[in-house]
């Protein structure tokens, strides 16, 4: 059995979007009308940017630097278009294997404010992923690509006003100015999918400090946004330049600091780990024959309301102290919601999660051969299961969060990749699926309790309700399975689903109450 910490919830931490809307995970864009159509094409053709903002930043968790970022903001001198791109590089160790991750993205829009493009790639330790916007004047085309054939999708734009990145600047700047102290507004993050977020900033003080070697006045700023369940800090001088930011994740503290360039590249002596330092040590064992087990989940670090969902076998219960009880019963299946029974994401193609993907088919194609043309659908999913299972013979965690075509090729990876693979075959075969991302009990490591350990698991939809697979494990599924999100694994709504586990991860305790 291979547990794994995820890298994506971390590459989202640390892209919390800043004040000014400088998207760090984001997707590809490009004009939607004709008119910006032309203008970007002309841009891309000319390609002659003025620098007028170029700073860099280090990168820090719980204090041990993790990487760096640099942020650019470029004019096109014909038609004054912006470019904002931000670039960041982090290195993270997953019990002892070091784990490189660099991620860009670049906002284009016109000197109005209108938006452009944005264009995103994502590395982690040789996997690559795309996205492509188009914006046109009602509609959003989205283009994603991970290993397989491009996505494309559209999606209607938003309603709501919403400002790009440099208006969100200017704005601030203004605000700053009169002296304002609380300040809302609408923006779109490509890393939170095609949805306007709200930002609140409220103003918490200001002092003097020394900036790249010049004393400035310093303002902090309180910054939460609706998409994300964590309240950060973020410093400004009153020119709107940012000095650095601070975030208390579940794991951790997250900074980022204004810096030289000389500096901010400077080696990462004392690697980050985050895997094991994210053990849950429980009260007492968990016994291997377990059918239904009772747990209390509760936070450790800041006392906040557990928010435990009832999906697949786990039945979540608040208590009035905050906690939660989950009950993990193999036996009873929790039925999906009429939503749920009719959304079609759990079938449809993304860049993680594409089960069109001709490997991918392939895989699925296999599995059921043996299999009576009267075979049940669960028949079918554990047969898929089994197939996961055994195809990813290269089971390490050298990947970060492979797509389910990529993995398909390279058959190798860790949880998630074993997850989304899982869940593309399932959905080649017309099995609605979703993936799972929580803990999961590993015996015998870290004591006589044995650990829970943060992991990512499969979901399928069998008679109207949500069976959990885990393909990761010998058998289909362990009562050793704590949910905290479930994600369709879509374009749109992967990246915000992903954020929701800010707040819990590394934030948890588990007391094992009873078990059958």
């Amino acid at each position: 059995m291979k547990l794994i910490h995820k890298i994506t919830p971390l590459v989202t931490l640390c892209c919390f979007v800043p004040a000014f809307g400088l998207f760090v995970v984001g997707s590809l864009v490009s004009c939607g009308d004709e008119q910006s159509q032309k203008q970007h094409s002309t841009v891309a053709l000319l390609a002659d940017w003025t620098t007028t903002e170029d700073n860099w930043y280090s990168v820090s968790i719980d204090g041990a630097k993790a990487g760096w970022a640099h942020e650019i903001v470029e004019v096109e001198s014909e038609t004054n278009t912006i470019k904002s791109t931000k670039v960041q590089n982090m290195t993270l160790s997953r019990d002892g294997m070091e784990i490189s991750i660099s991620v860009s993205s670049s906002f284009v829009e016109s000197q109005d404010g209108k938006p452009i493009s944005v264009h995103s790639t994502q590395e982690a330790m040789g996997m690559v992923q795309e996205t492509i916007w188009e914006f046109g004047e009602e509609e959003l085309k989205m283009t994603t690509v991970a290993g397989g054939d491009p996505i494309v999708k559209t999606v209607p734009l938003p309603k709501e006003k919403w400002l790009t990145p440099q208006s969100v600047k200017r704005m601030f700047i203004q605000k700053m100015a009169v002296g304002t102290n609380a300040i809302t507004y609408q923006t779109m993050a490509p890393e939170l999918g095609p949805t306007v977020i709200t930002v609140v900033m409220t103003k918490k003080g200001e002092k003097k400090q020394d900036v790249l070697g010049t004393e400035k006045m310093v303002i902090a700023w309180e910054t939460v946004n609706n998409r994300m369940p964590v309240v950060g800090t973020e410093f400004y001088t009153l020119a709107g330049l940012s000095v650095g930011s601070a975030m208390n994740a579940g794991f951790g503290a997250i900074e980022t600091a204004i810096m030289s360039k000389f500096d901010a590249l400077s080696p990462v002596n004392e690697v980050p780990e985050l895997m094991v330092s994210l053990f849950v040590v429980p009260n007492k064992p968990i016994p291997s024959d377990a059918s239904k087990l009772t747990m209390r989940v509760k936070t450790k670090k800041d006392g906040t309301k557990v928010d435990l969902p009832s999906v697949g076998m786990q039945k979540a219960t608040s208590n009035e102290d905050g906690s939660a009880t989950l009950v993990v019963d193999l036996e009873a299946p929790i039925r999906a919601t009429k939503e749920e029974l009719v959304d079609e994401k759990y079938l449809g193609a993304s860049a993680i999660c594409d089960g069109t993907d001709d490997a991918v088919i392939t895989i699925a194609t296999e599995a059921l051969a043996a299999l009576p043309v009267d075979a049940s659908v669960n028949a079918k999913a554990l047969a898929l299961r089994s197939k996961i299972h055994e195809y990813i013979d290269e089971k390490n965690m050298s990947t970060a969060f492979g797509s389910a075509s990529q993995t398909a090729r390279s058959k190798e990876g860790d949880c998630s990749e074993h997850a989304v693979l899982l869940c593309g075959v399932l959905r080649a075969a017309g099995i609605p699926s979703r993936g799972v991302m929580g803990m999961v009990y590993v015996p015998r490591i870290g004591g006589p309790n044995g650990v829970f350990g943060w992991h990512m698991w499969s979901q399928a939809l069998i008679g109207g309700k949500w069976v959990d697979l885990d393909a990761t494990l010998k058998t289909p599924y362990s009562v050793g399975h704590i949910a905290t999100i479930t994600s369709s694994l879509s374009d749109e709504d992967f990246g915000a689903e992903m954020a929701g586990m800010i707040a819990t991860i590394g934030n948890l305790e588990v007391e094992i109450i009873d078990n059958e």
